[in-house]
């Protein structure tokens, strides 16, 4: 009978060992399908935490993306009716960022620009 038994260590917090039992084969069978479906429930938690910092990212990027189109057309407001002046070097960094993808360099922005997109974020 001694055979059919097991000495195993149980840890309740996966660093320490906190408690040893010896164990018949159906105890030990059990304690292990317990063991594998709390490491499944771990791993599903971290893959939808992860999933969902992705997906906020994405949100929070999509916001940004938006408020920069906000304070755009804010600006080109303000210079269609004469109240700025237009740059046209900003006009084509803008075009360029909007229809071909490239990055929008803020530092190039006009500071008219980059009063309107903070008091838009605010």
């Amino acid at each position: 009978m001694a055979k059919d038994r097991k000495l195993i260590a149980i840890s309740t917090n996966g660093h320490r060992v906190a408690l040893v039992k010896n164990v018949d084969e159906q105890e030990y069978n059990k304690l292990l399908n317990e063991q594998e479906k709390e490491l499944a429930c771990e791993h599903n938690n971290k893959v939808l935490d992860e999933t969902r910092h992705s997906t906020s990212e994405r949100r929070l990027q999509r916001l940004e993306s938006k408020l920069l189109l906000l304070a755009k057309s804010i600006y080109d407001n303000f210079v269609d009716r004469g109240l700025l002046d237009n740059d046209n070097e900003f006009q084509k960094m803008w075009f360029d960022y909007f229809f071909n993808g490239c990055e929008l360099d803020l530092d190039k922005a006009p500071q008219e620009y980059m009063t309107i997109l903070e008091k838009v974020r605010e």
